[in-house]
């Protein structure tokens, strides 16, 4: 077994056994990975914060070649975000960026790019609102990940002059007025919002920082991620769907 060592953001654990945890990290080497931690959930011990969500820690790991579970030897506190856990908006929309992370990374696919924006979306949570930080992250994981759907123009007739066009998940694409059909399940997508999410996708961070957000637009974003996560993944995102019963959106 190889020896690695790397930064991770902490994006969640599952218990495993009495004291132990198997913890899911995002890398800036080695992309999203699992390990085994032993013995960090006796009474007392001082490693647990090492494997709360989003710490930033820097990890030594055993890595199995035959196994997608690594064996992790060595943990070291980076950052800990105290400003995001002490503020209840905050934890919450981390908690949705870290499940979104998890939901849409594979094992083991190295992307640098990613982890970094991860990092600097946090660091701007901790001192600052958490809007437009969370709205920038879901398009730039998703467009980066080659997940967005296509939002260019209507599938069937290539029409782009729409105000409204309607997404078919299965499809992976839009469809203007005209070309929807009314037995499938469409989904509503303004034109101002296809304009913001490709501002977002196609500048850097500190540029889709100048672009002013309205809460409707940021909210039917948020919709719009969620209902693609669900029909892509078949997997419910439930830090979104609490968000929606707190009313933070």
């Amino acid at each position: 077994m190889a020896i690695q060592k790397t930064e991770a953001i902490v994006l969640g654990a599952t218990k495993l056994r009495e004291t132990s945890l198997i913890t899911t990290f995002l890398t800036r080497d080695f992309g999203k990975i699992k390990a085994i931690s032993k013995g960090v959930r006796q009474e007392g011990s001082f490693l647990t914060p090492l494997y709360e969500p989003f710490s930033h820690v820097q990890i030594v790991f055993y890595e199995k070649t035959r196994s997608d579970i690594h064996f992790l030897s060595e943990s070291a506190m980076l950052c800990f975000f105290p400003g995001i856990r002490a503020d209840f908006e905050k934890i919450s929309w981390a908690s949705f960026l870290l499940e979104l992370t998890e939901t849409v990374l594979p094992l083991e696919e190295k992307n640098e790019a990613l982890f970094e924006l991860l990092l600097l979306v946090l660091h701007c949570m901790e001192g600052a609102s958490v809007s437009p930080f969370v709205s920038i992250f879901e398009v730039k994981l998703l467009w980066g990940s080659g997940l967005f759907p296509s939002l260019g123009s209507c599938l069937r007739c290539s029409r782009t002059d729409f105000e409204t066009a309607y997404l078919n998940v299965e499809d992976g694409g839009i469809f203007c007025e005209h070309c929807r059909d009314s037995h499938r399940i469409f989904y509503p997508v303004p034109k101002g919002l296809i304009r913001t999410i490709h501002f977002f996708a196609e500048n850097d961070f500190s540029k889709c920082l100048t672009l002013k957000l309205s809460p409707e637009n940021e909210a039917e974003l948020h919709r719009l991620t969620y209902q693609w996560i669900r029909g892509r993944f078949d997997r419910d995102l439930s830090t979104m769907r609490f968000l929606r019963e707190v009313s933070l959106f």
